[in-house]
């Protein structure tokens, strides 16, 4: 399959829902396309911004900070430490790599030097892990923005994070998140940065193959603390629904763009079809003379 951009090299992404394949430098140009366009029509960054880009290790963030440096923003990296054991360390580890080969230092806050590691902090509380986690790093995000001057945070929620959020908002009938939902957030004072999501046009399996494709080495496996995490519930309905329909689908694709006039009209005539045509009797009018049997009487032998 060759690329549809360029129509030379060899295709290396298939992407069935834009009906498009794409090598990798036309991948690279698509996806940059894709998250320039995000940020344009909701106005989400300007030239002069100083964005704080929130980065867990995990393929998002790093993507997503890897994208506004292509595109010439000024940006900082902040790692969190949520002080999990084994997990915070290999992801830490990857994005100090990651800021080593572009030539930046991040900003790092390790949760158990600030008294607040997550896991500690949620057997405190009697809350979830999950719950614990996102209420202290919306407070660190706003801490670092403000003590920085930066003028915007930005996060790698993708199409499937807020597809999947939108849902359980939606089942749960939660009106107050669903009216807070949007890839653009203002900040209302009081040590409140504005917050983005750049991300919110490509989908997962994008953000993936850009990161696969750009060699960067991220975070694969899921947090430990997140197996009973609603998110990933919904995302997994959606992505099993989504292949459902799509192999539900193909057996009603023809491979001719025509349908079969004959068949349609034995299926229209219904019970009363003869031979594939409808039958005179159906139509509500006699037969015509060359239809009708000879009622003559037929001659006999002697």
């Amino acid at each position: 399959m060759k690329c549809k951009r360029c129509r030379r090299a060899e295709a290396a992404v298939d992407l069935p829902s834009h009906h498009a394949a794409f090598c990798p430098d036309c991948f690279f140009v698509f996806f940059r396309r894709q998250v320039k366009e995000g940020i344009r029509k909701l106005r989400l960054l300007a030239p002069e911004d100083r964005v704080l880009v929130c980065v867990s290790g995990g393929k998002d963030s790093l993507v997503l900070w890897d994208v506004l440096m292509e595109e010439g923003y000024e940006t900082e990296g902040l790692y969190i430490d949520l002080g999990i054991d084994g997990y915070s360390d290999r992801s830490k580890e990857r994005v100090l790599a990651y800021a080593a080969s572009r030539g930046k230092t991040p900003i790092v806050v390790e949760l158990a030097k600030e008294g607040i590691p997550i896991p500690e902090t949620a057997r405190c509380t009697r809350m979830q892990e999950c719950s614990v986690c996102g209420t202290v790093k919306r407070h660190f995000f706003n801490r670092v923005a403000a003590e920085g001057k930066f003028t915007v945070v930005a996060t790698g929620h993708n199409l499937d994070d807020e597809t999947a959020r939108l849902l359980g908002n939606l089942l749960h009938w939660q009106r107050d998140h669903l009216a807070r939902q949007h890839p653009f957030l203002p900040g209302t004072g009081g040590g409140l940065v504005r917050k983005v999501k750049p991300l919110w046009r490509v989908s997962e399996v994008e953000t993936a193959a850009y990161g696969f494709l750009k060699g960067i080495d991220y975070v694969t496996e899921e947090c430990p603390l997140s197996f009973d995490a609603t998110s990933l519930v919904y995302k997994e309905s959606l992505s099993t629904r989504r292949t459902r329909c799509g192999e539900r689908r193909r057996p009603l694709r023809r491979p001719t763009p025509f349908p079969r006039r004959e068949e349609s009209r034995r299926r229209a005539a219904g019970p009363w079809a003869k031979t594939g045509k409808i039958s005179w009797e159906r139509r509500g009018r006699a037969r015509p003379a060359a239809h009708r049997p000879s009622r003559r009487p037929v001659p006999t032998a002697g």
